[in-house]
């Protein structure tokens, strides 16, 4: 490293004022008085990060003549410093050069182990190495730097103003010269710390570890000339100069915070691990000289801590290591303690002699505090919430130590900073006192600071509220408050914390972090209804929805730890909110109240029970949410859900019967009334009527006349929203509170139901009053539920039946009501009268005629298909089908083709009626004119007649319990052929197409060969063309024609499926008259009324024609066309191409049978 020997050769000349050479800050203040001016100077100064008294004197140039006190002195400047900014020229007094010359001349000269070939820095290192790793033999080395050191301390002890510059010429040096002391701590972390044995060296005398306390000493003495340096650093820049600013002290700093705190350093832990070194009186030794009054570290490090506030722009890395500061007037305040202890009752004239450090350290805490809250109150960028929050932490505990230690501090904070008046114990008081200035602390950063600062405000005092709850309340069983917890609860209700933290212009993102504080109060018991109605003021007033909102996420951290009556006072508050206002936020709120409110009455249930509240609140919202139509649909759902779900958890646990009284009263009430609740008063007796309906159903409608009021409401409803404009959604959900309600009434009370109540209720809901087709459907479900839970005779469900269903014209027919028809049948297995049989008959038959009505008469392309196939269902899959005689089911059958035909004979004279006219028995004939209307009816009639008994002939034919063995044809019975070898039979089935016969046998012999077998199979089948599968595989039997079937094995593979190759081939022998079915025989014997059926007009008359098809020709016809005598006129009737058409298919299924040499056959239909 260079080093700076003589005058500089090159420099600048500059005359200047001498009053402008005064030392920079020097503290000559008395102690418990800060230098350093936060307030007004603070305001003024144009660098808002400096003090007045930090600021030197502006300079001016002095013209001649002068006076001789005040002469011009001469100033120089480096050449290379020229080329700077002029702010940054560093303008230095030619006599102060000279001197600083020299003294670094012998500085240098007189450094330890100098070495002319080396420069300083590689001295420097070579010193550090040794610490490390070399052998250390004497203490020499100690002794010289530590001499060195109070040499350059003092010798440049005068020269104050050229501290800077003396480090500015070498700041290589002093940069790497703190290396000396880190290497030492960590030669203490390796096995070379056995080679420190003079360290422990004890003379005679009884002094030891002289040298190497003395080495520390001097380093700490440098450590806080290094804090000085820096000061004059941070005090020169400006405030908008942005340069990284490089701050020597910092590690100096953190090497004396290390030395000093023993547990910490791993040189104390390493040496008394070993060595059993004791380094207390060490640490003591440092201490004594850091509190030196001369010496004045306390103020040293105030003032670099105003200066790095003032300067955290240039030098945020530096401010991170701010707490380092405290920590070491921490260890300061602890070696008071310590000397305290140590002299306490022996000498306390040594006490008294320390009483200044004590004052010192509170002067710094002041000074500290105005400062802080300076930076606070100003909003300054400086001051971090990371910051903000180290340096209330570090205060605080400062100031518990230092109160800790005066009773006199501690009564002036106490009594003239806080106001306090009562008397702590000394144990409490100190505790108080940091907290006392930490809560007011807090108070001004969330009141008075920037946002960051407000919400580190607001964290860190909840944080404190949570720990002094851990130590204070938690497990604690004493019923007493402790001091400190009873001072808390006052100073947060005293200052209204709770009015600002969630008033109505607080921040969503203040009232988050206060669930502590608000829980503080609770846990305490200091928590009132006054505080919730104060939070519930701003929900109610706030314009704000994120305040709201945060509220609403605040209030549940406290639900835990409330009782039971804050709860119930939170629940009374809902009441206040409209429901213009009540989102979602406000349902999960109140959904987690209600919660809350059953969990602590089932833990508390024998020292209180249910009170109405959490019930009317419900209430309330069900009524109002229902009546505010100005409410989107699906914020209403939402409400009305959330409030119907938790009135029906409440009613698990109450209200008392004379509530429940007063609530139906009320509710009954609306709907007598017809108010605007009347909805919502339907709902809730719905909801109550659940969980007793039985019983209070019963009363409310003997007593307060509910079914006449309800029905007559319906009534009034349905007409009043006809004529408004509501979305059918509205209307579906006032129509369904209200048909949850006559379920009810109709399952357990219909006998109140009169007979023209009963007649308007089924118009409103299902027949002419009804509003739209959804409305009908929902309230046929409603009659479907209603019906379906039933166990015994029902009035008004028997009215339906009997009367009103007769009656409801076709148009009103729905899917629905099929279902309501089909659950007539359920209800009659399940009627509880005397006389089972007769009223399962009666339901029975009922339902069977609704049944056919809706069959014959729904409009077409409505519910007439699932009609018809529902009652073809009923007469075959019953369950009063199982277990009866076949001939019975065959009787039931026949009954169903007598109806048909007698329902299709009555309309086709009907219809032929109105067509040709009839005699009005005057003179003249007169025709009978029908309406349209009429004419639809009776066709749509005689075609779902004929659909019905298609239906029914077509899922006979499927029926497995009625499918008919199939005959076998005489030629089938007399094709017997000679038997080759021994007799085996072999069991085969025909299929051609989608027909198929039974599984029949034939005997073969083993010797006969597989082609006889083939030829066999085509005249016992009549198939021309046929594929063979055997055993699941099919079998090419026209490879083995020569071989026999005892060599092929087949007879042993199982059953034998013959498949026609021709799909339209015909099965011998299936239905000849003898083998018809009795359902067919039955059909087939009112042939001639069909036959006539084919003369009606032409539609009718092609679909009669197409079910004609499925049976063989009748007799009459087969007669007609075979007969030589036969006209062609009657075999093809003029005008009537239907029968026609029938003579063609006559002739057709004729030809087939000739072709085929068998009976007549039945095509599929």
């Amino acid at each position: 490293m260079p080093v700076v020997e003589g005058t500089p050769s090159k420099v600048t000349i500059n005359v200047r004022d001498p009053a402008v050479l005064a030392s920079p800050f020097i503290s000559t203040a008395p102690v418990g008085q800060s230098t350093i001016d936060t307030d007004d100077e603070l305001a003024n100064s144009s660098d808002p990060g400096r003090s007045k008294k930090l600021t030197p004197p502006s300079p001016h140039v002095i013209s001649p003549p002068s006076s001789a006190s005040r002469s011009p002195e001469i100033e120089v400047a480096e050449v290379e410093d020229m080329n700077q900014e002029p702010g940054h020229t560093r303008w230095r007094p030619l006599s102060n050069v000279q001197d600083s010359v020299k003294i670094k001349d012998d500085l240098w000269a007189g450094f330890p182990c100098r070495n002319r070939t080396h420069s300083i820095l590689q001295t420097v290192d070579e010193i550090t190495r040794h610490f490390q790793q070399g052998l250390i033999e004497d203490d020499r080395l100690f002794r010289e730097l530590a001499s060195w050191i109070r040499q350059y301390l003092s010798s440049t002890e005068p020269y104050s103003s050229e501290w800077f510059d003396l480090y500015a010429d070498e700041h290589k040096f002093w940069s790497h010269f703190i290396d000396v002391m880190n290497s030492l701590c960590k030669r203490c972390s390796t096995p070379t710390i056995s080679r420190l044995p003079l360290l422990l060296r004890q003379d005679d005398s009884g002094k030891d570890r002289e040298a190497f306390e003395d080495l520390l000493v001097s380093f700490a003495a440098l450590t806080f000339r290094m804090v000085e340096i820096d000061c004059h650093t941070l005090e020169k820049a400006t405030s908008d100069d942005h340069t990284k600013l490089e701050l020597i002290s910092v590690g100096y700093l953190e090497w004396l915070h290390l030395t000093l705190s023993m547990g910490k350093s791993a040189l104390w832990r390493n040496l008394q691990t070993i060595y059993d070194y004791d380094a207390a009186p060490t640490i003591s030794i440092m201490l004594e000289e850091v509190c030196r009054p001369s010496f004045d570290g306390t103020g040293l490090l105030l003032r670099l801590m105003h200066d790095l506030l003032h300067r955290a722009r240039n030098v945020p890395y530096v401010t991170e290591k701010i707490a380092i500061i405290f920590e070491m007037l921490h260890r300061v305040a602890d070696h008071y303690h310590l000397v305290r202890r140590q002299v306490f009752g022996a000498d306390n004239d040594a006490l008294l002699s320390r009483q200044d450090l004590l004052a010192r350290l509170y002067a710094f805490f002041q000074a500290s505090s105005t400062m802080l809250q300076s930076f606070i109150t100003k909003q300054m960028a400086a001051l971090s919430h990371v910051l903000c929050e180290t340096i209330i932490c570090h205060l605080g505990i400062l100031l518990r130590k230092i109160t800790t230690a005066s009773e006199d501090i501690t009564t002036q904070v106490l009594k003239e900073d806080c106001g306090l008046v009562e008397t702590y114990s000394a144990a409490t008081a100190p505790v108080i006192a940091e907290e006392a200035w930490k809560f007011q602390m807090f108070r001004k950063c969330f009141l008075e600071g920037r946002m960051e600062i407000r919400i580190q405000g607001v964290e860190s005092m909840q944080s404190e509220l949570v720990a002094i709850h851990r130590k204070f309340i938690q497990g604690s069983s004493l019923i007493r408050l402790h001091p400190v917890v009873s001072f808390l609860c006052d100073f947060i209700v005293a200052n209204k914390l709770i009015d600002y933290l969630l008033g109505v212009e607080s921040h969503p993102r203040l009232i988050r972090l206060t669930g502590n504080i608000v829980g503080f109060l609770v846990v305490s018991g200091r928590y009132t209804e006054a505080e919730s109605d104060r939070i519930w003021e701003t929900v109610i007033k706030s314009q704000d929805p994120g305040v709201v909102g945060a509220i609403l996420q605040m209030l549940p951290c406290i639900f835990n730890i409330s009782s039971f009556p804050q709860l119930l006072y939170l629940v009374t508050k809902l009441n206040d909110i409209p429901m213009g206002a009540w989102d979602n936020r406000m349902t999960v709120y109140a959904t987690d109240l209600f919660q809350h409110i059953m969990v602590k009455w089932k833990e508390g249930r024998q020292n209180f029970s249910m009170d109405k509240q959490p019930y009317h609140c419900c209430i309330r919202i069900i009524r109002e949410a229902s009546a505010c139509e100005s409410l989107a649909f699906s914020k209403r759902r939402n409400i009305l859900m959330f409030a119907s779900q938790t009135l029906e958890t409440l009613l698990e646990v109450g209200p008392s019967d004379n509530d429940r009284l007063q609530i139906y009263e009320d509710c009954v009430g609306d709907i007598a009334a017809r108010t605007v609740y009347a909805t919502g008063s339907i709902c809730v007796i719905s909801i109550l009527l659940r969980h007793d309906s039985q019983w209070d159903i019963g009363q409310l409608a003997k007593e307060l006349g509910l079914a006449d009021l309800v029905i007559a409401e319906l009534e009034q409803t349905i007409s009043r929203m006809a004529l408004s404009h509501h979305e059918p959604r509205f209307f579906d959900e006032f129509l369904n509170a209200r048909l949850d309600l006559l379920q009810q009434i109709i399952m357990y009370s219909p006998d109140y139901i009169g007979t023209e109540q009963g007649w308007s209720l089924w118009n409103v809901m299902v027949g002419s009053k009804a509003p739209n087709h959804l409305a009908r459907e929902s309230a046929l479900i409603m009659l479907v539920n209603a019906t379906m839970s039933l166990r015994k005779r029902n009035s008004f469900i028997d009215a339906c039946i009997s009367e009103y269903l007769p009656r409801l014209p076709p148009r009103f027919f729905t899917s629905n009501l099929l279902y309501f028809v089909t659950q007539v049948f359920q209800y009659g297995n399940f009627v509880e009268q005397i006389d089972h049989e007769t009223a399962s008959c009666y339901s029975d038959r009922l339902g069977v005629d609704m049944l056919w009505r809706v069959a014959l008469i729904a409009p077409s392309n409505t519910v007439e298909r699932k009609a018809i196939e529902t009652l073809v269902t009923t007469y075959l899959d019953s369950p009063k089908t199982q277990g009866v005689p076949k001939i019975a089911i065959q009787r039931m059958h026949t009954e169903v083709v007598e109806r048909c035909v007698r329902q299709l004979t009555a309309t086709a004279a009907q219809l032929k009626a109105f067509t040709e006219g009839t005699s009005s028995g005057e003179d003249e004939p007169m025709v009978v004119v029908a309406s349209d209307e009429e004419m639809s009816l009776h066709r749509l009639t005689f075609s779902r007649s004929l659909l019905v008994l298609k239906e029914l002939f077509q899922r006979l034919r499927s029926h497995p319990s009625y499918s008919p063995v199939l005959s076998v044809s005489p030629q089938e019975q007399t094709d017997v052929e000679e038997i080759n070898g021994n007799p085996i039979t072999i069991h085969y089935q025909p299929f051609s197409g989608g027909s198929s016969r039974s599984i029949r046998t034939v005997q073969v012999g083993d010797l006969d060969k597989v082609g006889d077998l083939v030829q066999r199979f085509s005249a016992l089948t009549g198939f021309s063309r046929f594929t063979v599968i055997v055993g699941g595989q099919k079998v090419n039997l026209d490879e083995c024609n020569d071989l026999t079937i005892r060599a092929t094995r087949l007879h042993e593979k199982g059953l034998f499926l013959i498949q026609s190759l021709h799909g339209n081939e015909s099965l011998p022998g299936r239905t000849p008259a003898r083998a018809m079915k009795p359902l067919e025989m039955e059909i087939m014997g009112h042939f001639f009324d069909f036959y006539r059926f084919l003369s009606l007009d032409e539609n009718l008359a092609e679909e009669v024609l197409e079910f004609l098809k499925a049976f063989p020709p009748g007799d009459f016809v087969i007669s007609l066309a075979r007969s030589k005598d036969s006209l062609v006129e009657d075999v093809f009737p003029a005008g009537l191409p239907s029968k026609a058409m029938y003579s063609v298919y006559t002739y057709e299924q004729c030809l087939l049978v000739s072709f085929q040499n068998v009976s007549f056959v039945t095509p599929s239909p």
